[in-house]
């Protein structure tokens, strides 16, 4: 009896020193908070704590010293939408049901994180960079706050219009910006338990780092991009410092995917499900936790909402379909667990076949019109196919990987386009979807041999991408090259003949786009949104042209076929330089009927208020847009040049300031300040004004204006 008495003493220590963890030290009754950072689109091999000499990451290496690297962690699916909901729900893409990006919605049965740790009182937010991740997916469950607010528009902070990039690449927004979001919402709560959640989409395409990793990476901008997504980290962690809730507070860095960057001919992700695209970094920091540890046994981002579950001392759930990993966060070694992945992207958005993917003990199994095994203790870059040489081997796990399927799978089919029309159209334009109609399957959970081998089209996805990226720097030369030999290969495209038509504008050449449109709506005339965006743009080059009569025509016809907010802007714009102000401000108020956030039109509409004389509605207007827009520059300057209008000199500067935060090269902003400081009788402050002026465009006629207000002084 005694030797049972001292062995439940022992195990009550145990589970006293488990709840220790999950309280962030013993004599601390406030439960430790959780913060989850997702880097999107982030190769474990590209950073510094996992031997990338070249990188800069001193944020995630401190992180990796203070907490525990994973070695080997593997995404589920290397598409963004689906991994997070991995990441939030502890399922894999089977059981959750999201299986690509936009035309799949998280299901209310399905339960997050967030809502688990709310129904223990925890606050909750979250702040993501990009469309994928929009509201509308349903990823926000559980999230008292879920900001979403991306600053994609249909023009350029100067007015000027340009290729929007919604129609080229998902609308995001920069890390800081995505602090900025959420950064005060944890300095108002940081004395209640919280769970936040920061998502960084700048390592995605396209790649653009933002100054100075623009320079220091200028030779690979993926590694810009992810240092630049460092820096963003380490705002977070000195916040938790200064709040002094450092000590108390689990820090989960990771992605949702890597990125192909050539391995295996595949430049993006989504079409393969290589470890270049799935093997992802993960670091844990715990509170009073194991410092520098490193686990090399193979984890997935399946696991993490478990291992959250157990650090807090909650009670797990039998749905969840990873295992926690606590034990290996305290030091102990357990041979890995299989691993299931996938990619139905290449079914689902090409018109390919699909990959599933078992990964058990040293092999990696992939399942698809070309099935694949690899031995990874030996071959981790996935070079050698033993299909051929082990055919006993590949057909014990193309079973297990069917058995795996069926047990973890959803109990009803999942079935595609679940969303709203728009976004569905939204993707087909952007590439993501290849169909522009007709109905789609249901998704059985069996293992499909039939179709392309997405393997031998991914160099046509990698020169759509190519096109895609060509357009967006504004080289329409190489873009049209690059659309034509796509075309050439893939005869009556929609995709290439709109990256065609895109291209002859940016040429100049508007009938040879015209001839591309009228391709399209003749080839396709069930599925008009391509034609329309194309007319669109075809009507705004009109409409800068002079020609508005041109313009009028071809914008209202792409109404007619895909009403939008930017086309009513649009519309409105050139009813506006005919001087029909009645018309002006009905296409205003559809656009917004249509979009309520939109910012462009609620700018002009505050804008045509002012000029009206009604005070009243212009400020209302503007106030609305800074809270729909918070990172639209071109509402903060218009605020600005309101508030002077309103002799609120001293009020304006903080709006004008705000523009050139947001868009340094903002020329009239900067102007606005040489000219409201010297007003204000700042002479030294409106000097500095000039002189960034001077130095973004030295040859501007603002700058030459900005001078003839400081020399005045």
């Amino acid at each position: 009896m005694g030797n049972v008495k001292v062995e439940g003493i022992m195990k009550a220590i145990v589970v006293v020193l488990s709840a220790c963890i999950g309280l962030a030290g013993c004599g601390n009754d406030r439960p430790m908070n959780v913060i989850i950072v997702t880097i999107d689109t982030t190769r474990a091999d590209h950073i510094g704590c996992y031997g990338k000499a070249e990188a800069s990451t001193p944020n995630i290496d401190a992180l990796a010293a203070e907490g525990v690297l994973f070695e080997n962690a593997f995404a589920s699916v290397p598409i963004t939408l689906p991994s997070h909901a991995t990441i939030m729900t502890g399922l894999y893409p089977l059981a959750h049901g999201i299986r690509d990006n936009g035309i799949f919605v998280l299901d209310d049965r399905h339960t997050t994180i967030a809502e688990r740790l709310r129904d223990q009182g925890y606050r909750t937010a979250a702040a993501v960079g990009s469309f994928p991740l929009a509201e509308k997916f349903n990823l926000d469950q559980g999230f008292e706050v879920y900001d979403d607010r991306f600053n994609a528009q249909y023009e350029d902070f100067r007015g000027r219009r340009v290729l929007p990039k919604t129609g080229i690449f998902f609308d995001e927004r920069r890390a800081a910006q995505v602090n900025e979001a959420i950064l005060p919402w944890l300095e108002d709560r940081s004395g209640e338990p919280f769970f936040l959640w920061l998502h960084y989409f700048d390592p995605h395409q396209p790649l653009e780092p933002p100054t100075p990793y623009d320079q220091l990476f200028f030779d690979d901008p993926y590694l810009g991009e992810i240092a630049y997504a460092d820096e963003a980290l380490g705002k977070v962690m000195d916040t938790l410092r200064r709040l002094a809730i450092d000590d108390r507070t689990m820090v989960i860095v990771t992605s949702d995917h890597g990125e192909g960057r050539g391995d295996h001919g595949e430049d993006t992700h989504s079409l393969l499900a290589y470890g270049s695209t799935l093997h992802i970094p993960l670091i844990i920091k715990v509170p009073g936790g194991r410092r520098g540890g490193v686990v090399s046994e193979r984890v997935g981002l399946v696991d993490l909402a478990p291992t959250v579950l157990e650090m807090l001392g909650l009670e797990g759930d039998p749905i969840l379909q990873g295992r926690s990993l606590v034990p290996e966060l305290e030091g102990q070694v357990r041979p890995p667990a299989a691993l299931y992945a996938e990619t139905l992207s290449p079914r689902l958005s090409h018109g390919l076949g699909e990959i599933r993917v078992l990964f058990d003990g040293d092999s990696k199994y992939l399942h698809g019109p070309r099935p694949e095994l690899f031995n990874l203790a030996v071959d981790p870059g996935e070079l050698h196919n033993l299909m051929q040489s082990d055919p006993e081997r590949a057909e014990t796990l193309k079973q297990t990987l069917q058995d795996f399927m069926t047990a973890h799978a959803a109990a009803d089919p999942q079935q595609v386009g679940s969303v709203d029309a728009d976004t569905r159209s939204r993707l087909e334009a952007l590439g993501y979807l290849s169909s522009v109609s007709g109905p789609e399957e249901p998704i059985v959970e069996v293992l499909r041999s039939g179709g392309l081998a997405p393997q031998d089209r991914v160099g046509d996805v990698n020169l759509m991408s190519r096109a895609k990226h060509l357009l967006y720097q504004k080289n329409g030369a190489a873009a049209r090259d690059a659309a034509a030999e796509l075309l050439k290969r893939q005869p009556g495209d929609p995709m290439a003949l709109e990256m065609l038509a895109s291209a002859s504008l940016l040429l100049g050449q508007v009938e040879d786009a015209l001839k591309y449109v009228e391709q399209l709506r003749q080839t396709f005339p069930e599925g008009t949104q391509m034609s329309a965006r194309l007319m669109l743009q075809l009507g705004t080059l009109q409409f800068y042209n002079g020609a508005f009569h041109e313009a009028l025509d071809l914008l209202e016809g792409a109404q007619a076929l895909e009403p939008s907010a930017e086309g009513q802007y649009l519309v409105a714009l050139t009813y506006l330089s005919a001087g029909d102000t009645e018309g002006e401000i009905k296409a205003l108020e559809a656009s917004l009927e249509l979009d309520p956030a939109y910012g462009p039109s609620r700018v002009a509409l505050a804008v045509s208020a002012a000029r009206r004389g009604d005070v009243e509605a212009a400020a209302s207007a503007f106030r609305r847009a800074l809270v729909d827009q918070p990172y639209f520059p071109r509402a903060h300057f218009n605020y600005g040049a309101f508030e002077v209008e309103q002799e609120r000199i001293e009020q304006s500067v903080e709006h004008f300031e705000r523009a050139v935060e947001l868009a340094p090269d903002y020329v009239q902003a900067l102007l606005a300040l040489v000219a409201v400081t010297t007003d204000l009788g700042r002479p030294d402050e409106a000097r500095q004004w000039f002189e960034e002026l001077k130095e973004r465009a030295p040859n501007s006629p603002e700058a030459r204006q900005a001078m003839s207000f400081v020399e005045a002084e």
